[in-house]
């Protein structure tokens, strides 16, 4: 199914009993609201575009929401001098974290940069990193690693002795879950971990001055919270989320649903493994298919999803295409978030199709699928290059492209219905992500921050669905070469992440006593929290 659908688990990513039919529908009742009315062109700007015009039903569900910037920056102003920025230990010689871009943005921001939080080792030859994380508990606590931990334990297992790292007035550690190795625990093996997360949780209440004068761009858990498996059961009753089966758990419903849906346009579906990313896993059948009930039978054991596949996307130039939006929350308690104004679009690099011959054994990522590593392959180089209606070469625009093509399309077209929609779904899921960390953890007020990539879609009525939500979205530089020919998404993605970094500093304010050049709170949209629930500011 996702594969063989027995597969487990997006840099994105458990189970309690719901019932088994999450019950929704596919599509509402249109809206008879005039704002959303548009006239279709009297002929298709661009061919294969989708053929009726576009009619937003979710209108009358988001029309409360006003779109409003944040006035101020999240946090107080850092003192020049202290704008101390900590990388991952091992980023300087294998790009473990964000990679060169984000050392270049806080720099050209006025940051003292670092990557020696506690020292690390790499080794190339197995391209394993080692983080000596008791440095960095002794540096949280004050001490040094023989007071805190004796002489025998300044030593660890593989011969290396400790060191003393001095604490600093103000400190911003960029990193969150990476894999690595830490000497003495699971047998020495490398996975994704975040012990230095854990640490700042458990030790940091104690840091000297004020919360905010440290700052860690990550809350502990949320890989976990977002497996595509939570979030069903989070989200299985909003009307943004599609009709959604957890597999095996749900097999026998999900069964009785593909044989009442019959021949129904609505009989699609896509499955998805539970916490892989990148379209790994992904492929879509016919409720009818043959290969889709071999494959449910093959299904006894992991966790994967399968849902409803929304048939009827928006296209452009007859391409299928989602949004990736970020989202940052700022706090939990009380609940701060803002999503970004602007964002990419990912489109697949073959025309949309529902034809049997691109689905279940035979199944063809590039008409389905729109992630970059199942369409910039060998076998589809032809179609990824190819110059596309609107997009361009390769597979890239941004989201106010998008609008601005939309607006020119359909006179009438109103971009403010688009994000209402978004920041819906933004207000729930920032809503669902702080009360689940809350649940698990107790963070300081002002010390966490973190970046989420929402992958959105729109469908031909102009209704904003969620796909998935993932944790460390890609914001880096992008590869110069695809295939062996220049990207042609080069420029689009580096100038997409570098106003996306330094969007995020503005943001969050510390180094605003810097005369800053980029960046602008105008970037952002601001969710309102009350009693526990977001509202939108």
């Amino acid at each position: 199914l996702v594969g063989n659908l027995a597969t487990e688990d997006g840099v994105d990513r458990q189970s309690q009993k719901v019932p088994a039919m999450p019950l929704f529908p596919m599509s509402s009742k249109r809206s008879s609201s005039k704002a959303m009315r548009l006239k279709r062109p009297r002929s298709p700007a661009v061919p294969g575009s989708s053929a009726k015009k576009p009619r937003c039903h979710a209108h009358q569900a988001v029309s409360h929401i006003c779109l409003r910037h944040p006035k101020a920056p999240v946090g107080e102003a850092w003192p020049v001098n202290d704008l101390r920025f900590f990388d991952a230990p091992t980023e300087p010689f294998c790009e473990i974290n964000y990679g060169p871009l984000l050392k270049e943005v806080v720099k050209e921001r006025g940051w003292k940069y670092s990557a020696n939080p506690c020292h690390g080792t790499y080794d190339a030859d197995r391209d394993k990193s080692t983080f000596y994380v008791k440095e960095f508990e002794a540096s949280l606590r004050g001490k040094t690693p023989a007071a805190l931990f004796g002489r025998e334990g300044k030593v660890e297992s593989d011969g290396y002795r400790l060191q003393a790292i001095p604490l600093p007035k103000h400190a911003l550690w960029m990193f969150g879950r990476l894999p690595y190795r830490v000497p003495g625990t699971a047998n020495d093996r490398a996975y994704d971990r975040e012990d230095l997360v854990k640490i700042v949780v458990e030790h940091g209440v104690d840091l000297p001055g004020k919360a905010g004068n440290y700052r860690i761009a990550k809350f502990p858990g949320t890989e976990t919270i977002l497996f595509k498996t939570r979030l069903t059961e989070a989200f299985c009753e909003k009307p943004w989320y599609p009709k959604t089966y957890i597999l095996p758990r749900d097999k026998a419903a999900f069964l009785q649903e593909i044989r009442q849906q019959g021949n129904g346009h609505s009989n699609f579906w896509i499955g998805k493994p539970r916490n892989d990313y990148g379209g790994s896993g992904i492929r879509v059948y016919k409720g009818k298919d043959p290969a889709l009930r071999k494959a449910l039978k093959q299904c006894q054991s992991g966790q994967s999803i399968m849902q409803n596949y929304i048939a009827d996307p928006l296209l452009i130039g007859g391409y299928k295409f989602h949004m990736r939006i970020h989202l940052v929350i700022t706090n939990v308690e009380p609940l701060q978030a803002y999503v970004q104004e602007n964002g990419q679009c990912l489109f697949a690099t073959k025309p949309y199709t529902l034809s049997g011959k691109t689905m279940g054994d035979d199944f063809d990522a590039p008409v389905h699928v729109t992630n970059m590593g199942l369409n910039a392959v060998p076998s589809n180089k032809d179609n990824f290059l190819r110059e596309k209606p609107v997009i361009g070469r390769g597979q890239q625009i941004r989201v106010r492209q998008l609008m601005t093509y939309l607006a020119s399309v359909y006179p009438g077209f109103d971009k403010r219905i688009i994000w209402q929609q978004i920041l819906q779904i933004a207000s729930d899921t920032a809503v669902y992500i702080g009360k689940s960390i809350q649940r698990n953890s107790k963070v300081v007020a002002d010390r966490h921050f973190e970046i989420f990539g929402m992958d959105l879609m729109l469908d031909k009525d102009l209704k904003v669905w969620m796909c998935e939500v993932n944790t460390d979205p890609g914001i880096g530089y992008p590869d110069k070469e695809v295939l062996g020919s220049p990207n042609p998404d080069y420029n689009k993605e580096f100038h997409a992440c570098s106003e996306t970094l330094h969007d995020l500093f503005c943001l969050l304010g510390l180094d605003a006593g810097v005369k800053q050049s980029k960046g602008s709170l105008r970037h952002w949209f601001e969710l309102e929290t009350s009693d526990g629930k977001a509202s939108l500011k």
